[in-house]
């Protein structure tokens, strides 16, 4: 594979890693000092190599091993939303992951599920396969899984019990015909509509330099966000998000854009600390978002399912906190 350096690149290390950023910055790392990679024809074996613009970077892709991850059933009461012997639909819990990834072994969604359907398992684990994100881009076989929330999102989250129940769960979202409502608490914004729809229609990409944030940046992966302001007052709103597409933090980005981040989400500019109508101060502990609603068809019947979460008791008394209602 031949690359060119253009102007303003950075050094060889950052360069592959920007342009490749579902490959871990540790094994470009590797391979480098393998030399495996030529600038000009020449191999080098130090990420640091300054590049200039016109530059020939000679390279394969490094090979990326997943490691082998044994998940065990473990006894998690979730509350359920619906139940049947293709799907079980919770209302995650905030605080909880999905899956098992690094600092979360154990006391996840999948193992909750695993105890469900009383089954071990062993997956392959791609090492970009972050447990704590809000997407339908799921680069591992984590069994029952069709869509992720964040570790701090509560709300509807849709499991599958079946292979086949998996696979067509997994297909509806490809085709954008499973409904997904969420409830967001954000900051006051004149790009918000006064009271109404908007249609966020842009696209999603990493972010070049900090690869735990997403950005809107041309070239990106499409996105769209339906949002409907719900109630307003001159410091917050509350809004409902539809999710036509499904990228990682796309309502967290989306939001982000407007300049009406969510509350309590540092990663994209939401204030942790507010103030109440009383001129109280408040301390978020965590994005305030919930996963409020999801439709699906059922796998066999093809009959629409439609779910919704209860919400909390801490989003509502922040809402009324911040002069918004509670539902």
């Amino acid at each position: 594979m031949k690359l060119i350096a253009e102007e303003g690149a950075p050094r060889l290390d950052r360069f592959l890693a920007d342009r490749f950023p579902e490959i871990p910055r540790a094994r470009w790392d590797a391979h480098v000092r393998t030399g495996e990679i030529k600038v000009n024809g020449v191999a080098v074996t130090k990420g640091g190599v300054k590049l200039r613009p016109g530059d020939l970077i000679e390279t394969e892709l490094p090979a990326v091993a997943p490691p082998a991850a044994h998940l065990e059933p473990e006894a998690i009461d979730l509350p359920t939303l619906f139940e049947d012997n293709q799907l079980w639909i919770v209302n995650k819990p905030t605080g909880m992951v999905v899956h098992p990834g690094p600092g979360h072994q154990g006391g996840t969604v999948v193992n909750a599920l695993l105890h469900r359907l009383k089954t071990p398992v062993v997956v392959e684990v791609a090492e970009d396969d972050e447990p704590g994100e809000d997407t339908e881009e799921l680069s591992s076989g984590w069994p029952g899984l069709v869509h992720r929330l964040d570790r701090y999102t509560t709300g509807c989250l849709c499991l599958a019990k079946t292979a086949e129940a998996q696979r067509a769960i997994q297909d509806q979202f490809k085709a954008r015909t499973v409904e997904k409502r969420y409830l967001a608490i954000v900051r006051h914004s004149p790009k918000l509509p006064q009271l109404g729809s908007l249609l966020i229609d842009e696209p999603i990409a990493r972010h070049k330099r900090d690869r735990l944030r997403m950005v809107v940046a041309a070239g990106g992966r499409s996105a769209q966000t339906r949002i409907r302001v719900l109630a307003r007052t001159t410091s917050a709103a509350l809004v409902e998000c539809e999710l036509l597409t499904g990228r990682t933090h796309q309502i967290r980005v989306h939001l982000g854009h407007l300049r009406a981040p969510l509350m309590g989400d540092p990663l994209y500019g939401g204030p942790g600390r507010w103030k109440d109508v009383d001129g109280q101060a408040l301390l978020l502990p965590h994005p305030a978002l919930h996963a409020w609603k999801l439709s699906v068809d059922h796998p066999l019947t093809g009959l629409r399912i439609d779910a919704e979460a209860p919400i909390p008791d801490a989003f509502r008394a922040l809402a009324v906190s911040l002069g918004l209602p509670g539902f």
